[in-house]
């Protein structure tokens, strides 16, 4: 039976969240799709390509409805928006933050940076800075969910949805006001 490059995706997606990013391997998802695991290098060049890949995918998925600030809006405020999407996404699969961490770019993920560094471009930072914004926002928040979903089978006494989320706003908000006062100072 061919399956196509989507649903090879779907079907691994899946199996992630049912099995987590250990018990996800090209034998297993080969033996849900009733393949062998041959077949699977029709769509992917090997495990690392399809994790890749699937990474890829969850980063399109949150950015997907992120649209570019309208007049007014601060650069601030939309890349706040911009890592609670992300943290969004990662924590909507088993081991999100994990299968995140060490993917390589692909497909449109350049595209999506290219977009941030043009936003921020645009406020006042260099290319230069400007790239380490993007950076400073996944990674803090990357780190975040891996923390989050690290600690998920052992949550602390009167831990809740609601103080990890505001104690992620907490971060996020903190480094938003230090970039603030970098762009300040480099414009002055």
């Amino acid at each position: 039976m061919r399956h196509t490059r989507a649903t090879v995706m779907r079907t691994a997606l899946r199996l992630l969240d049912e099995l987590g990013l250990d018990g996800l391997t090209t034998r297993r998802l080969a033996q849900e799709l009733d393949v062998q695991p041959s077949a699977l290098y029709r769509h992917f060049g090997g495990q690392r390509e399809l994790l890749d890949h699937m990474a890829a995918t969850m980063v399109e998925d949150a950015f997907a409805h992120l649209a570019r600030p309208g007049p007014g809006q601060d650069w601030a405020g939309w890349l706040a928006e911009r890592g609670r999407a992300l943290r969004r996404s990662l924590l909507s699969r088993r081991d999100g933050a994990r299968l995140h961490l060490g993917a390589r770019p692909v497909g449109t993920q350049d595209a999506t940076s290219d977009s941030a560094l043009e936003v921020l471009g645009e406020a006042g930072f260099s290319p230069a800075n400007a790239r380490r914004v993007v950076l400073v926002v996944n990674r803090y928040t990357v780190g975040w969910v891996v923390e989050e979903q690290a600690s998920a089978d052992r949550p602390e006494p009167g831990e809740c949805r609601e103080r990890a989320d505001a104690d992620f706003e907490y971060g996020l908000s903190a480094i938003l006001a230090g970039l603030r006062a970098t762009l300040g100072a480099q414009t002055r």
